[in-house]
């Protein structure tokens, strides 16, 4: 499991956004970096700079990704047919975590990847416990029947405003969903900007 080792909130600051809409971020009550020379004015970044933190900000969105795997996203949208930014977001959206998340079974990308840590979801029936799980199309996931009836479960779909992505199928009643298509990349994706297109200039010099 990758664990987060930094303050969840202070990348928020860093880059003055609030990357996950979230009302616990930091950024809402301070709207410049942290530490002591935080509210000085940045220097202009050049377009090497442009491109990492654009790489950075995807990285720390999807639970903080480490390097290794987020190369190995890159260079599978490489193989894949199609615009290669696009395919990037793809092949992140269609995760195991992500999925759990955007369909209502938890508030955040952390808290998607513990019920998945813990045994709580079951993908075609058979228990997952890889966050990083590529689900296929047809594939469909729900929670454990031994779980189904948690209050955990319960107040998570309850306090989710059920703005679910259209490639996930919902039946709440039976808590089971399914991937129908490739998700696609809108202005509704992320909370904030983001720039797949710069993370593909970022690693094209690299490969």
């Amino acid at each position: 499991m990758n664990r987060r080792k930094r303050p969840k909130f202070k990348f928020d600051r860093r880059i003055g956004e609030n990357i996950w809409a979230s009302r616990r971020s930091s950024f809402n009550k301070r709207e410049y970096g942290p530490g002591q020379h935080g509210n000085k004015l940045k220097k202009k970044q050049t377009d090497y700079g442009i491109r990492l933190l654009a790489k950075q900000k995807m990285k720390v969105y999807y639970s903080n990704l480490t390097e290794s795997k987020f190369k190995k996203v890159y260079l599978k949208a490489l193989q894949l047919k199609g615009n290669v930014a696009l395919n990037i977001v793809r092949l992140l959206e269609m995760r195991l975590d992500v999925l759990v998340h955007r369909a209502g079974l938890a508030p955040s990308f952390r808290a998607a990847r513990q019920l998945i840590n813990h045994g709580y979801i079951l993908v075609n029936d058979k228990k997952v416990n890889i966050c990083s799980y590529e689900c296929r199309i047809g594939d469909s996931f729900r929670v454990h029947p031994q779980y189904i009836n948690s209050e955990l479960i319960k107040k998570n779909v309850l306090s989710f405003e059920l703005n679910v992505p259209k490639h996930i199928e919902c039946t709440y009643r039976y808590l089971t969903f399914k991937l129908l298509e490739v998700p696609e990349y809108t202005k509704n994706t992320y909370p904030v900007r983001m720039s797949p297109e710069s993370v593909v200039e970022y690693y094209s010099g690299r490969f």
